[in-house]
């Protein structure tokens, strides 16, 4: 059901940006410990996966950058809570910053997903 609304979403997204001539770029991210800077599955407290995606043409001005999570391996703290986040961050004409986030006792042993941007080439 969650993975139809991703989808829905996306297809909503894509639809809007054809009727304002606007352009999309996608791809896919993976993040695990064969991975430099992947430190999510050892230690505690906040840690932070962090990877540069460079778009392949040139935005007029920053896209709109959109993350989605499609697949994670984690072991949850005491209570069995997993805490994940990913996001966007430092959108550029050319590229943004892909973080991956965890924090509190749990473990992340790798976490996968889909990004899309959206704006005006």
């Amino acid at each position: 059901m969650k993975l139809r609304s991703v989808f829905a979403v996306f297809a909503l997204v894509f639809l809007a940006s054809v009727a304002f001539a606007q352009s999309i770029e996608t791809g896919e991210f993976s993040a695990s410990p064969t991975q430099e800077g992947f430190s999510l599955n050892t230690g505690k407290g906040d840690r932070v996966y962090i990877e540069t995606i460079a778009f392949e043409k040139g935005y007029a001005s920053p896209p709109r950058v959109h993350v989605f999570l499609s697949g994670f391996d984690a072991k949850g703290d005491e209570s069995g809570t997993v805490r994940l986040h990913v996001s966007a961050t430092k959108v550029t004409k050319t590229g943004f910053t892909l973080r991956v986030k965890t924090w509190g006792d749990g473990s992340v042993g790798s976490a996968s997903g889909i990004w899309m941007a959206v704006g005006v080439r």
